[in-house]
Protein backbone atom coordinates (compact mmCIF):
# COMPACT_ATOMS: atom_id res chain seq x y z
CA UNK A 1 0.00 0.00 0.00
CA UNK A 2 1.23 3.42 -0.85
CA UNK A 3 2.71 5.44 1.91
CA UNK A 4 0.57 8.34 1.50
CA UNK A 5 -2.81 6.45 1.55
CA UNK A 6 -1.55 4.91 4.98
CA UNK A 7 -1.19 8.34 6.02
CA UNK A 8 -4.22 9.18 4.53
CA UNK A 9 -6.55 6.76 6.49
CA UNK A 10 -4.87 6.84 9.88
CA UNK A 11 -5.55 10.73 9.40
CA UNK A 12 -9.03 10.39 9.15
CA UNK A 13 -9.03 8.46 12.32
CA UNK A 14 -7.23 11.16 14.50
CA UNK A 15 -9.05 14.25 11.92
CA UNK A 16 -12.27 12.04 14.76
CA UNK A 17 -10.12 12.64 17.90
CA UNK A 18 -9.15 16.31 16.87
CA UNK A 19 -12.79 16.88 16.70
CA UNK A 20 -13.69 15.07 19.87
CA UNK A 21 -10.82 17.32 21.76
CA UNK A 22 -11.87 20.83 20.33
CA UNK A 23 -16.03 19.54 21.29
CA UNK A 24 -14.53 18.86 24.47
CA UNK A 25 -12.84 21.96 24.90
CA UNK A 26 -15.51 24.13 23.73
CA UNK A 27 -18.54 22.73 25.32
CA UNK A 28 -16.72 21.71 28.23
CA UNK A 29 -17.50 17.90 28.36
CA UNK A 30 -15.33 16.13 30.50
CA UNK A 31 -17.31 12.93 30.88
CA UNK A 32 -18.19 11.08 27.62
CA UNK A 33 -19.37 8.13 29.22
CA UNK A 34 -22.52 8.19 27.87
CA UNK A 35 -21.34 7.87 24.58
CA UNK A 36 -18.82 5.56 25.68
CA UNK A 37 -21.97 3.07 26.68
CA UNK A 38 -23.46 3.74 23.80
CA UNK A 39 -20.35 2.57 21.93
CA UNK A 40 -20.11 -0.74 23.90
CA UNK A 41 -23.30 -1.59 24.03
CA UNK A 42 -25.01 -0.49 20.80
CA UNK A 43 -22.32 0.46 17.82
CA UNK A 44 -19.50 -2.23 18.68
CA UNK A 45 -22.10 -5.19 19.35
CA UNK A 46 -23.47 -4.34 15.96
CA UNK A 47 -20.51 -4.19 14.10
CA UNK A 48 -19.20 -7.69 15.87
CA UNK A 49 -22.12 -9.21 14.60
CA UNK A 50 -22.86 -7.83 10.94
CA UNK A 51 -18.83 -8.61 10.52
CA UNK A 52 -18.90 -12.35 11.76
CA UNK A 53 -22.85 -13.44 10.61
CA UNK A 54 -21.94 -12.62 6.71
CA UNK A 55 -18.25 -13.92 7.25
CA UNK A 56 -17.48 -17.01 4.94
CA UNK A 57 -16.95 -19.72 7.61
CA UNK A 58 -14.76 -22.33 5.03
CA UNK A 59 -12.67 -19.39 4.16
CA UNK A 60 -11.72 -18.58 7.63
CA UNK A 61 -12.02 -21.39 9.76
CA UNK A 62 -8.32 -22.64 8.90
CA UNK A 63 -7.34 -19.41 10.48
CA UNK A 64 -9.52 -19.68 13.61
CA UNK A 65 -7.48 -21.73 15.40
CA UNK A 66 -3.93 -19.83 14.64
CA UNK A 67 -6.13 -16.10 15.25
CA UNK A 68 -5.99 -17.66 19.26
CA UNK A 69 -2.29 -19.00 20.03
CA UNK A 70 -1.23 -15.83 18.14
CA UNK A 71 -3.26 -13.63 20.74
CA UNK A 72 -2.71 -16.09 23.74
CA UNK A 73 0.96 -15.76 22.91
CA UNK A 74 1.45 -12.34 22.32
CA UNK A 75 -0.38 -11.52 25.60
CA UNK A 76 1.65 -14.16 27.73
CA UNK A 77 4.74 -12.67 26.20
CA UNK A 78 3.57 -8.98 27.11
CA UNK A 79 2.88 -9.74 30.78
CA UNK A 80 6.00 -11.52 30.99
CA UNK A 81 7.82 -8.23 29.53
CA UNK A 82 5.83 -5.80 31.61
CA UNK A 83 7.18 -7.43 34.99
CA UNK A 84 10.70 -7.49 33.28
CA UNK A 85 10.74 -4.18 32.66
CA UNK A 86 9.57 -2.64 35.68
CA UNK A 87 11.69 -4.80 37.59
CA UNK A 88 14.45 -3.27 35.31
CA UNK A 89 13.23 0.35 36.19
CA UNK A 90 13.92 -0.33 39.96
CA UNK A 91 10.52 -0.28 40.90
CA UNK A 92 9.36 -0.06 44.57
CA UNK A 93 6.47 0.86 45.03
CA UNK A 94 3.26 -1.45 44.85
CA UNK A 95 1.15 0.58 43.33
CA UNK A 96 3.54 2.34 40.24
CA UNK A 97 4.32 -1.51 39.75
CA UNK A 98 0.84 -2.42 39.05
CA UNK A 99 0.37 0.84 36.81
CA UNK A 100 2.53 0.40 34.64
CA UNK A 101 2.83 -3.51 34.39
CA UNK A 102 -1.34 -2.89 33.48
CA UNK A 103 -0.20 0.09 31.03
CA UNK A 104 2.35 -2.29 28.99
CA UNK A 105 0.07 -5.49 28.98
CA UNK A 106 -3.47 -4.13 28.85
CA UNK A 107 -3.88 -2.23 25.43
CA UNK A 108 -7.22 -0.35 23.39
CA UNK A 109 -7.61 -3.23 21.19
CA UNK A 110 -11.48 -2.52 21.39
CA UNK A 111 -12.09 1.34 21.21
CA UNK A 112 -8.63 1.84 18.83
CA UNK A 113 -7.61 -1.17 17.42
CA UNK A 114 -10.70 -2.57 15.45
CA UNK A 115 -11.54 0.84 14.06
CA UNK A 116 -8.37 0.95 12.47
CA UNK A 117 -8.42 -2.34 11.56
CA UNK A 118 -11.19 -1.63 9.47
CA UNK A 119 -10.04 1.32 7.81
CA UNK A 120 -6.86 0.18 7.14
CA UNK A 121 -7.65 -3.75 6.34
CA UNK A 122 -11.31 -3.61 5.00
CA UNK A 123 -14.50 -5.76 6.51
CA UNK A 124 -12.18 -9.03 6.89
CA UNK A 125 -9.51 -6.81 8.94
CA UNK A 126 -12.67 -5.98 11.31
CA UNK A 127 -13.86 -9.56 11.35
CA UNK A 128 -10.21 -10.71 11.67
CA UNK A 129 -9.69 -8.05 14.69
CA UNK A 130 -12.85 -9.19 16.50
CA UNK A 131 -11.49 -13.24 16.74
CA UNK A 132 -8.04 -12.66 17.58
CA UNK A 133 -9.66 -10.49 20.77
CA UNK A 134 -11.69 -13.03 22.15
CA UNK A 135 -8.90 -14.33 24.11
CA UNK A 136 -7.44 -10.86 24.65
CA UNK A 137 -10.57 -9.34 25.72
CA UNK A 138 -10.84 -12.73 28.78
CA UNK A 139 -6.91 -12.43 29.73
CA UNK A 140 -6.62 -8.58 29.48
CA UNK A 141 -9.97 -8.19 31.79
CA UNK A 142 -8.75 -11.17 33.74
CA UNK A 143 -5.67 -10.74 34.69
CA UNK A 144 -5.58 -6.89 34.60
CA UNK A 145 -7.58 -6.57 37.99
CA UNK A 146 -5.08 -9.13 39.92
CA UNK A 147 -1.82 -6.74 38.71
CA UNK A 148 -4.13 -3.78 40.19
CA UNK A 149 -4.61 -5.98 43.42
CA UNK A 150 -1.32 -5.59 44.29
CA UNK A 151 -1.36 -2.76 45.64
CA UNK A 152 -5.28 -2.31 46.27
CA UNK A 153 -7.39 -3.15 49.05
CA UNK A 154 -9.96 -4.90 47.00
CA UNK A 155 -10.38 -8.71 47.79
CA UNK A 156 -12.02 -10.33 44.94
CA UNK A 157 -10.43 -8.62 41.70
CA UNK A 158 -13.05 -10.36 39.69
CA UNK A 159 -16.02 -8.39 38.29
CA UNK A 160 -18.22 -10.17 36.03
CA UNK A 161 -19.78 -7.16 34.61
CA UNK A 162 -16.45 -6.03 33.11
CA UNK A 163 -15.43 -9.55 32.13
CA UNK A 164 -18.85 -11.03 30.54
CA UNK A 165 -20.21 -7.98 28.57
CA UNK A 166 -22.27 -6.85 25.75
CA UNK A 167 -19.63 -7.03 23.57
CA UNK A 168 -18.50 -10.69 24.74
CA UNK A 169 -21.95 -11.62 24.24
CA UNK A 170 -22.46 -10.00 20.79
CA UNK A 171 -19.10 -12.11 19.56
CA UNK A 172 -20.02 -15.66 21.11
CA UNK A 173 -23.57 -15.39 19.21
CA UNK A 174 -21.77 -14.19 15.94
CA UNK A 175 -19.62 -17.45 15.88
CA UNK A 176 -22.61 -19.79 16.70
CA UNK A 177 -24.47 -18.20 13.65
CA UNK A 178 -21.37 -18.49 11.71
CA UNK A 179 -20.29 -21.86 12.87
CA UNK A 180 -23.61 -23.36 12.48
CA UNK A 181 -24.00 -22.46 8.92
CA UNK A 182 -26.86 -20.08 9.57
CA UNK A 183 -27.69 -17.08 7.34
CA UNK A 184 -29.34 -13.82 9.20
CA UNK A 185 -32.13 -12.19 7.44
CA UNK A 186 -30.84 -9.54 4.84
CA UNK A 187 -32.89 -6.76 6.55
CA UNK A 188 -31.36 -7.25 9.63
CA UNK A 189 -27.63 -7.53 8.51
CA UNK A 190 -28.19 -4.45 6.61
CA UNK A 191 -29.17 -2.88 10.14
CA UNK A 192 -26.87 -4.20 12.14
CA UNK A 193 -24.20 -2.64 9.52
CA UNK A 194 -26.03 0.41 9.16
CA UNK A 195 -25.77 0.30 13.27
CA UNK A 196 -21.85 -0.80 13.47
CA UNK A 197 -20.26 1.98 11.02
CA UNK A 198 -20.92 4.28 13.83
CA UNK A 199 -18.49 2.47 15.70
CA UNK A 200 -15.02 4.12 14.36
CA UNK A 201 -16.20 7.91 14.33
CA UNK A 202 -18.02 7.62 17.89
CA UNK A 203 -14.58 5.96 19.22
CA UNK A 204 -12.65 8.20 18.02
CA UNK A 205 -14.86 11.14 19.38
CA UNK A 206 -14.61 9.51 22.76
CA UNK A 207 -10.68 9.54 23.15
CA UNK A 208 -10.33 12.81 21.63
CA UNK A 209 -13.04 14.17 24.50
CA UNK A 210 -11.29 12.01 27.05
CA UNK A 211 -7.98 14.04 26.17
CA UNK A 212 -9.49 17.59 26.74
CA UNK A 213 -10.27 16.44 30.12
CA UNK A 214 -7.21 16.18 30.66
CA UNK A 215 -4.79 18.45 32.16
CA UNK A 216 -1.99 18.27 29.97
CA UNK A 217 0.64 20.16 31.55
CA UNK A 218 0.70 17.66 34.25
CA UNK A 219 -0.11 14.59 32.66
CA UNK A 220 2.55 15.00 30.48
CA UNK A 221 4.88 15.79 32.79
CA UNK A 222 8.52 13.19 33.40
CA UNK A 223 10.21 11.15 30.86
CA UNK A 224 8.75 7.52 32.61
CA UNK A 225 5.53 7.15 30.98
CA UNK A 226 6.85 8.44 27.74
CA UNK A 227 9.68 5.42 27.90
CA UNK A 228 6.97 2.58 28.73
CA UNK A 229 4.81 4.05 25.84
CA UNK A 230 7.10 4.43 23.20
CA UNK A 231 7.98 0.06 24.68
CA UNK A 232 4.64 -0.54 24.19
CA UNK A 233 3.57 1.53 20.98
CA UNK A 234 6.44 0.53 18.71
CA UNK A 235 9.22 -1.99 20.30
CA UNK A 236 6.35 -4.79 21.51
CA UNK A 237 4.51 -4.37 17.84
CA UNK A 238 7.76 -4.19 16.16
CA UNK A 239 9.19 -7.63 17.84
CA UNK A 240 5.37 -9.14 17.16
CA UNK A 241 6.16 -8.03 13.59
CA UNK A 242 9.64 -9.79 13.26
CA UNK A 243 8.62 -12.50 15.16
CA UNK A 244 5.57 -13.79 13.12
CA UNK A 245 7.48 -13.32 9.53
CA UNK A 246 10.09 -15.27 10.94
CA UNK A 247 7.69 -18.02 11.30
CA UNK A 248 5.99 -17.36 8.37
CA UNK A 249 2.74 -15.73 9.20
CA UNK A 250 1.39 -13.34 6.30
CA UNK A 251 -1.98 -11.25 5.09
CA UNK A 252 -4.08 -10.60 7.89
CA UNK A 253 -2.90 -13.27 10.61
CA UNK A 254 0.09 -10.88 10.50
CA UNK A 255 -1.00 -7.77 9.89
CA UNK A 256 -3.99 -7.61 12.35
CA UNK A 257 -2.14 -8.86 15.86
CA UNK A 258 0.65 -6.40 14.66
CA UNK A 259 -1.91 -3.65 14.44
CA UNK A 260 -3.78 -4.53 17.43
CA UNK A 261 0.05 -4.94 19.61
CA UNK A 262 0.28 -1.02 18.02
CA UNK A 263 -2.29 0.01 20.24
CA UNK A 264 -2.25 2.23 23.24
CA UNK A 265 -2.85 1.34 26.77
CA UNK A 266 -6.95 0.84 27.15
CA UNK A 267 -8.62 3.46 28.67
CA UNK A 268 -10.98 0.64 31.32
CA UNK A 269 -7.21 0.37 32.45
CA UNK A 270 -8.17 4.22 34.54
CA UNK A 271 -11.69 2.63 35.82
CA UNK A 272 -9.74 -0.47 37.35
CA UNK A 273 -7.45 1.24 38.59
CA UNK A 274 -10.01 3.76 40.65
CA UNK A 275 -12.13 0.32 41.70
CA UNK A 276 -8.99 -1.26 42.90
CA UNK A 277 -7.97 1.83 44.73
CA UNK A 278 -4.37 2.07 42.79
CA UNK A 279 -3.15 4.98 40.95
CA UNK A 280 -5.65 6.44 38.62
CA UNK A 281 -4.18 9.67 38.32
CA UNK A 282 -1.00 7.87 37.47
CA UNK A 283 -3.27 5.70 35.10
CA UNK A 284 -4.44 8.62 33.39
CA UNK A 285 -1.27 10.20 32.74
CA UNK A 286 -0.44 7.18 31.01
CA UNK A 287 -3.39 6.22 28.48
CA UNK A 288 -3.21 10.23 27.58
CA UNK A 289 0.40 10.16 26.54
CA UNK A 290 0.27 6.33 24.96
CA UNK A 291 -2.74 7.57 22.96
CA UNK A 292 -0.93 11.21 21.91
CA UNK A 293 2.33 9.54 20.88
CA UNK A 294 0.12 6.85 18.60
CA UNK A 295 -0.71 9.67 16.34
CA UNK A 296 2.93 9.35 15.17
CA UNK A 297 3.60 5.48 15.55
CA UNK A 298 0.87 3.95 14.14
CA UNK A 299 1.63 5.01 10.64
CA UNK A 300 4.73 3.84 11.09
CA UNK A 301 3.71 0.56 12.26
CA UNK A 302 1.14 0.24 9.40
CA UNK A 303 3.88 1.12 6.98
CA UNK A 304 5.20 -2.52 8.08
CA UNK A 305 2.31 -4.77 7.42
CA UNK A 306 0.54 -2.64 4.52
Amino acid sequence: MNIWLVFEKVSVIFGLVLLGFVYGKLTRQKDPSAISKLVLNISVPASILSSITTADYNEIRNDLLLLVIISVSITAVTLLISFALTRIAGMKDPAEKAVYRSALFFNNYGFMGWPICQLLLGPKGFLYATLYAIPLHLLSYGITPALMRASGERKNPFDKSILINIPFYATAAGLAVLMSGLKLPEELTNFLSMLGVTQTPLSMLVIGMILAGAKLKEVVAGAKPYIFSMIRLLLLPAAAFMVLRAIGFSGLLLSVPVIITAMPTGAMTVVLAQRHETDPIQMSRLVVVSTLLSVATIPVISMLIL
